[in-house]
């Protein structure tokens, strides 16, 4: 994802102050800005849209900047901008040892306006690198960091397994045939818990965000056939409330369970571009309902006292032809004999397909056709409730050629029935429809 290029201004400030001494002894300040440019790593990530419906905006369509495209993709479900930028360099070089600093800025505009003031950014990257220090090929850490970011599901946009997070480690640490990965993350449990007396944002409670940290070995890269490797990991999530927090009334006087997480995955090369990855995942106590909930492995739900669950998960990208390519995302997962801190006790059970097929009219154009399902069913003290909902999108998009930057005009249906899961009759155009259109466009970019 990244070049050693970079057409910004971060090259010339950089080499800003090396520009009159070298232009002393001959040097251009081109040579000084072309070198510096070299030596810095320009990376990133974004995705905009806009789009129109039934209803007005598409916001207002489906309330929301999606939806459910964890579970029925995010071809013509996605009208958000959002952009990572990330530039890195290396400080130092000897003896195939290497001292390496990145970051990365991500901004998220939810909205048509674009003000400054509602426009958040933060932090992907931030964070120190040692390559190769114990000759193992290894990389030690520290910082702010995408971790492990390849366990993610771009189809639908699911990071599985981690997300961006800060901590410590050292990764892809030659071992046998494999790769030995080992980190300490910080992430506090998902979320601000509400007081439950006070119906708005308002309402959320000042330092009750409970602490947690996560544990984690990966053991990946492991050759197991031809185009074929294996990755098992394993990851324990530690809540650290403190005993105000355990204490207060109105967060309901209760601890807050740990959590477990496994991870074994098969991936399969297929030609010279297409994949297909089958993942298994198991889940205990605090961490049981993030199969079902389409969460990461690395969060904890502080309602969860005690439970089980797994997801099956099967995707990839398949050429088919010269002209034709598949891709898919399949899941199922359950969560049983989940019990919550108030006394609920229950199980659940969610599928969802993603799929599309996309047929290349040229280098530059193709034709995408994505179509999505999902299905959720839980039962809470003896009740059960269940809801559904689909997606078909058709889509134009010009590109230079598979796998490169996209600009898409799509036009989707989307429908939906939320049966008796809660109080919400309706799901689109202001809980009045069950169903809905839009018309848009997005671009994909990464680089």
């Amino acid at each position: 994802m990244k070049k050693s290029i970079c057409y910004t201004m971060v090259a010339a400030a950089l080499a800003l102050g090396a520009t009159n001494s070298m232009a002393a002894e001959g040097t251009t300040t081109a040579d000084v800005l072309a070198t510096a440019a070299k030596n810095i790593d320009f990376f990133g990530y974004f995705r905009a849209g806009v789009a129109g419906g039934a209803d007005g905006s598409m916001e207002n369509n489906i309330g929301g900047d999606s939806f459910e495209k964890n579970k029925i993709g995010r071809i013509g479900n996605e009208f958000d901008n959002y952009a990572e930028i990330g530039f890195g360099t290396e400080l130092y070089n000897e003896n195939d040892r290497s001292v390496y600093v990145q970051t990365m800025f991500n901004m998220w505009d939810g909205d048509t306006n674009s003000n400054a003031d509602d426009s958040p950014f933060g932090w992907e990257n931030m964070n120190m690198q040692l390559r190769n220090f114990m000759g193992q090929g290894e990389t030690a850490w520290a910082g702010i960091r995408q971790y492990k970011s390849n366990y993610y599901i771009d189809m639908t946009d699911h990071y599985y397994w981690g997300q961006t997070t800060v901590g410590a480690g050292v990764e892809d640490i030659k071992v046998g045939p494999g790769n030995l990965s080992l980190a300490v993350l910080h992430r506090d449990l998902d979320g601000v818990i509400h007081n439950p007396s006070i119906d708005s944002e308002e309402g959320a409670l000042e330092g009750t965000l409970i602490d947690a940290m996560n544990y984690e070995i990966l053991y990946d890269n492991l050759p197991v056939w031809d185009k074929g490797t294996l990755a098992m990991g394993y990851r324990f999530l530690h809540a650290d409330p403190t005993d105000a927090q355990i204490d207060n009334p109105e967060l309901g006087e209760h601890d807050y369970a740990d959590g477990h997480a496994f991870l074994v995955e098969l991936k399969q090369e297929i030609g010279e571009s297409g994949y297909n990855r089958t993942v298994l995942q198991y889940y205990l106590d605090g961490s049981a309902l993030q199969g079902v909930q389409f969460g990461a492995a690395d969060v904890l739900n502080g309602e969860v006292k005690d439970g089980s669950g797994f997801a099956i998960r099967n995707f990839g990208a398949i050429p088919l032809s010269a002209d034709w390519d598949f891709t898919h995302v399949l899941t199922y997962a359950e969560a049983d004999s989940v019990e919550q801190w108030n006394g609920d006790e229950g199980d659940g059970s969610s599928m969802a397909v993603n799929a599309g097929v996309v047929y290349h009219w040229s280098d530059i154009t193709r034709t995408y056709l994505d179509v999505g399902y999902f299905q959720d069913d839980k039962s809470v003290n003896s009740i059960d409730y269940d809801r559904s909902g689909s997606k078909v999108t058709l889509a134009q998009a010009l590109s230079f050629g598979r796998g490169e930057p996209e600009l898409r005009v799509y036009t989707s249906y989307l429908d939906s029935d939320n049966s008796n899961w809660d109080d919400t009759t309706h799901s689109f155009e202001g809980h009045n429809s069950d169903d809905t259109w839009a018309v848009g466009a997005m671009v994909n970019v990464w680089w």
